[in-house]
């Protein structure tokens, strides 16, 4: 056989003290003689060469030499142990002198042979058949084979392991005893488990109740713990329909094996790193009874219907429930033994599902208030999906390994961003992330943690983390290539998005290619992922190395250890959440209208495109249209493949109503859903939703009226119509209508204003007049319209009357498909008076001298009376007013000749309409005043002259004849209900 040397892995790290277990932490008393125990305990075969006529099937024995006292030959003693991994019972003592500390010690593993002379196994790999160590009687640590101390080797291993390499190799494992050795083991943790080193050696183990015995033998084969590799224990029990597929927890194990902890050096090549992994001890536990749904989070009344009860009993009790195996509940011991387990194994339960939430895949122990953060329960809760959901995540197996060890992640301590809550960091590549739970939608993704030394913690600090405030596209995820090479899942306007995880160009955005700077972009925002739904903007997401950063000891948390309650632990993935992720139609929808802008009695007609952005076909597609007033109607759309777009016919069309608000957009909202052939609906939501608007243009017309506040009477009232189009619509038919009161008299002869004059003038039966412009087109732009005309009240009226005017304008929209309410204003004057010159001149005077007949006179007597406006023009003109002076003797030409010279008083003042008369004709008459003798007057001209009629004629010819004259005014008086001159 080749010539070999020895190689010794060694390993160590830091941990807790286990309560009720003393630490030792003082260096053992030195003696003259001490005893050095060395047990080679367990042998596996590598390579199996026996030579020419040798049947492969090796028969080992050891030899041993301590402190240079001779080599002990274990042939006859020990041989020989066989098999391919075999658990022996090689321990060899030797007392040696303390002064030579540290010892020498010398094994040497040797294969028995038939037909050849028996030769050493190579089993170092540092080119000698001979493990030589060196024993430190002070420290309990023993170094070797040619490797530096390694981490922690001031602690007291007392374990170890060597490998060979080549045609007839094998691994050895071995401790190194002495009796202080062992007291101060009992308080150290060389590999950083939380499992003393102690508890790990072979042939000791955990005495919980420190009696003597032994309770727990981590170290021996039924368990098979070291002190120098990190250990994991977790019981894996199942209901029984619930059971683990065949390999589901070994590739659990597996990947704990190739994590990247505690590292040491490639001896064949020291630039290299190596990394010894985790042993994690997990395998089916028993079969439960069947609950088909269990409570996690809190106790249940029943007696099996919560974790609690099925792990620990209802009622509890030392040995009741099903933590730990039927032989542990059985013995005698039972207490301290399973207490002793509770020190180390983790307890979970693969079931169907859970009260709490009845869809999710599993629930752990995880502290958000933390650290300690992890627990030591857990459950995976897989039995109620379909088979469609674990057609998407590669089959069942694949669905229970990536749960248990997801949820196993959260009682090591690991949250959803590592050390934090956050989902769906792009740059966290970990199955503890939402989306890299499952492999499904990045086949690629291995069952791991993320870790610094492969490349998956990417962005650790904040000075590496994506900012999404200001995100960097050529930078990508800004941080060192994974080894493998990897994806990263993030959102792209929520939708979920696979690209290579590299320091090169990452388009964040879907926008403007891939090389933006100080991108904005919510990229750990993911709707088809329930708890990545909501909006974060802003956010800095940090990566995490999640291995260098676990929680071993299930001891840390006091509220979980003691299994009580389990509020606020992190939601999980749900089956619909799974579902939604690997959904395969994506449904788009938009809308456009004919038209932006619209009057009243338009009609709008909208497009409506749906579009399958696939990449599976999308059915049971039904699209909902909500129109600008609230009614909604339906379509449902033929099934649609990837990349195909449909318009949706009949199309959505909208009637303008002739009450819409100017400026109000009508909006028209559409959403569209859908689902894949397998039935799971469209979770992209964002863009199945679509609106289009359209401006409504209406015409909103203003009016204000105005007039002079006070005139005399019979003076002309100045108004002033002032309208606009303040809308966005053109007024199309737009008339303005004034209304003049009795009394108030208008002619487009005696208008002074600046116009424009009315279209028509109407005299109402009431006696109010109707003036009316038709403007016809208002333009929106057109700004303020002004009417300006002039009025008069008639010389009869009193002092203090009020005359109120009254415009409306009435409109329609552009194109009149639709009329307004009018609006209207209004503006009075009040009549005043000055006081009168009391020389009212007679007829005669007044004929005969036109000089003084102004126009101001004209227009006053033909607002009072027109019936001296013979040729209907509106305007009294001289020679109209000289023929009403005519020389006729008849009764209605003398009452005319007086009536209009008592007009002439009153329009130049010598006289007011509230004049107080008084004599016994006008007392006959019940007339008290220039005005009540003018109406009477007046009344009278309209009636026939004949017997009956002649004494009235002739009673008011002689009232007006005497007030011209002068001989009946009372000057100063006020009469009850008549207003003072």
């Amino acid at each position: 056989m080749p010539r070999v040397s020895s190689y010794v892995r060694l390993l160590a790290v830091l941990l807790l003290v286990l309560a009720g277990v003393a630490a030792a932490g003082t260096t053992p008393a030195q003696a003259a003689t001490q005893d050095i125990t060395v047990s080679l305990y367990r042998v596996v075969e590598l390579h199996c060469d026996e030579g020419a006529g040798e049947a492969c099937g090796n028969d080992y024995y050891p030899k041993f030499e301590i402190d240079h006292q001779g080599l002990f030959d274990g042939r006859d003693t020990y041989c020989c142990g066989h098999g391919s991994d075999f658990r022996t019972n090689w321990v060899y003592t030797a007392t040696v002198d303390t002064s030579h500390n540290p010892v020498d010690i010398q094994m040497q593993l040797w294969d028995q042979d038939d037909l050849t002379q028996d030769g050493p196994i190579n089993w170092t790999q540092s080119g000698s058949a001979d493990l030589n160590l060196r024993f430190d009687l002070n420290t309990c640590t023993f170094t070797g084979g040619g490797l530096t101390p390694q981490q922690g080797a001031d602690l007291p291993t007392l374990s170890g392991e060597s490998e060979g390499s080549g045609a007839d190799s094998a691994r050895g494992y071995f401790t190194i005893t002495t009796s202080s050795c062992v007291a101060l083991a009992n308080g150290a943790d060389s590999d950083g488990d939380g499992l003393m080193n102690t508890w790990e050696v072979a042939g000791r183990g955990l005495d919980f109740d420190g009696d003597g015995t032994v309770d727990l033998p981590l170290g021996d084969a039924q368990y098979g713990a070291v002190p120098y590799r990190k250990d994991l224990f977790v019981e894996a029990d199942y209901m029984a329909a619930d059971k683990p597929q065949p390999g589901a927890l070994t590739d659990v194990v597996n990947a704990f094996a190739k994590a990247p902890v505690d590292e040491y050096p490639d001896p064949s090549d020291p630039a290299k790193k190596k990394y010894r992994g985790i042993n994690l001890h997990a395998a089916e536990g028993e079969s439960l009874p069947d609950v088909a749904s269990i409570r996690f989070r809190t106790p249940g009344p029943g007696a099996l219907d919560d974790f609690n009860d099925l792990k620990s009993g209802n009622p509890v009790g030392p040995c009741t429930g099903f933590f730990g195996t039927p032989a542990d509940r059985s013995s005698p011991n039972c207490a301290n033994i399973l207490q002793a387990k509770r020190q180390v194994y983790r307890y979970m339960i693969f079931g169907n599902s859970f009260v709490e939430n009845p869809s999710s895949s599993g629930s752990s122990e995880w502290d958000p208030a933390g650290p300690p953060r992890g627990g030591n329960d857990f459950i995976v809760t897989l039995g109620s999906w379909a088979p469609t959901s674990f057609s998407n995540l590669g089959g069942r197996k694949n669905a229970e390994t990536a749960t248990f060890m997801h949820e196993l992640g959260h009682t090591l301590s690991l949250g959803h961003g590592g050390d934090d809550a956050t989902n769906c960091k792009p740059n966290y590549l970990s199955v503890m992330n939402y989306p890299l739970q499952f492999a499904g939608r990045d086949p690629s993704r291995p069952l791991d943690y993320s870790s610094t030394a492969k490349g998956t913690a990417l962005g650790t600090t904040p000075a590496t983390a994506l900012n999404e405030a200001g995100l960097d596209e050529n930078n990508g995820v800004y941080g060192t290539p994974s080894d493998p090479a990897r994806n990263i899942i993030y959102g792209i306007g929520g939708k979920l998005t696979v690209a290579p995880a590299t320091n090169g160009p990452t388009d964040w955005n879907g926008t403007n290619g891939n090389t933006e700077a100080g991108v904005t972009a919510d990229i750990n925002r993911i709707t088809s992922i329930t708890a990545c739904t909501a909006t974060s903007p802003g956010e800095s997401l940090r990566g995490y190395d999640d291995w260098a950063n676990i929680q071993y000891n299930p001891r840390l948390n006091a509220t979980f250890f003691a299994d009580g309650a389990r509020p606020d632990l992190p939601p999980e993935l749900t089956e619909e959440t799974v579902l939604a992720m690997f959904q395969k139609a994506d449904l788009a929808i938009t809308k456009s209208a004919d038209r932006p802008d619209a009057v009243g009695g338009d009609t709008v007609r909208y497009t409506t495109d749906v579009t399958d952005l696939g990449p599976g076909t999308a059915t049971n597609i039904r699209v909902t249209d909500t129109l600008p007033d609230g009614t909604t109607q339906q379509r449902s759309l033929p099934d649609l493949n990837n990349g195909a777009v449909t318009t949706v016919t009949p199309g959505f069309t909208y009637p303008v109503p002739c009450d819409t608000t100017d400026g109000t957009v009508l909006t028209n909202r559409v959403t569209v859903t859908g689902t894949d052939t397998d039935g799971v609906p469209d979770p992209y939501t964002d863009d199945n939703t679509a609106q289009a608007t359209t401006t409504v243009h209406a015409p909103v017309l203003t009016v204000d009226k105005s007039a002079t506040a006070t005139v005399n009477a019979g003076q002309a009232i100045t108004y002033t119509i002032t309208y606009a189009n303040t809308g966005s619509g053109d007024a199309s038919g737009v008339t303005v209508t004034d209304t003049l009161p009795a009394g108030v008299y208008y002619s487009q002869e005696l208008d002074l204003g600046t116009g424009p004059r009315p279209s028509s003038v109407t005299l109402n039966g009431d006696g109010t007049r109707t003036l009316v412009w038709n403007v016809g087109t208002v333009l929106a732009t057109s700004g303020e319209q002004r009417i300006v005309f002039t009025a008069r009240p008639t010389l009869l009226a009193l002092a203090g009357t009020t005359y109120t005017d009254t415009v409306s304008v009435t409109y329609g929209n552009a194109g009149g498909a639709c009329s307004f309410a009018p609006v209207t204003d209004s503006a009075s004057t009040t009549i005043t008076v000055v006081p009168p010159t009391r020389d009212p001149l007679s007829q005669g005077f007044w004929k005969n001298h036109q000089e003084l007949w102004t126009a101001e006179f004209l227009a006053r007597i033909q607002a009072t009376d027109q019936r001296y406006d013979t040729d209907r023009n509106g305007a009294l003109s001289i020679s109209e007013a000289a023929a009403g002076f005519s020389n006729s003797n008849a009764p209605k030409s003398v009452l005319g000749r007086q009536l209009l010279a008592v007009y002439f008083n009153l329009a130049s003042r010598r006289i007011n309409a509230g004049t107080v008369i008084r004599s016994r004709t006008s007392q006959s008459l019940g007339l008290g005043s220039v005005r009540d003798a003018v109406i009477f007057a007046q009344d009278t001209l309209v009636l026939p002259v004949n017997s009956s009629t002649s004494p009235r004629y002739s009673s008011i010819i002689d009232v007006l004849t005497d007030i011209n004259a002068n001989r009946i005014a009372v000057y100063g008086e006020n009469p009850a209900s008549r207003s003072h001159d």
